[in-house]
């Protein structure tokens, strides 16, 4: 979790929102999420290691936030780029995301976060199995269970 931290970098979104480089319907939802879930990384991952009470549920919390923050980000991204899917930002669109070095947030930074998300809840759902007293084996089928 603690990792995350590096997501305040999302604040070169609102630097550039300011500029006027960036549409505003991608880099105020992308940078303040990013900034967020970012300063937040290192309090949660404190907090759960310490054995906090109410700590996995906060982990629970900040990974479905941060996982929905990129939602938003990829698709207002997206949705404000040129292509045949535009739907904002027709005045300014979003050409900086796919040039260096900002290209390297949607093909890279982003799946990261994806995939830092997705371990952390996954390894959240092992702890708690195996405090409850299951093998590994066990917890895994109740988890996919309860997913699906």
């Amino acid at each position: 979790m603690g990792v995350q931290f590096y997501r305040v970098l999302g604040v070169i979104f609102l630097v550039l929102l300011l500029d006027g480089s960036t549409p505003g319907v991608f880099a105020a939802p992308a940078g303040t999420g990013d900034v967020a879930v970012g300063l937040l990384a290192p309090a949660v991952a404190w907090a759960f290691a310490r054995g906090l009470r109410g700590s996995t549920g906060l982990v629970r919390a900040w990974n479905l936030l941060g996982l929905a923050y990129l939602v938003v980000a990829v698709t207002t991204g997206f949705l404000s780029s040129p292509s045949p899917i535009q739907l904002f930002a027709f005045d300014n669109p979003n050409n900086l995301i796919t040039a260096f070095p900002l290209v390297m947030i949607p093909v890279f930074l982003v799946p990261l976060a994806v995939l830092l998300h997705l371990a952390s809840l996954a390894k959240l759902s092992r702890n708690e199995a195996s405090s409850h007293g299951l093998s590994p084996f066990l917890a895994e089928r109740k988890a996919s269970a309860e997913l699906g």
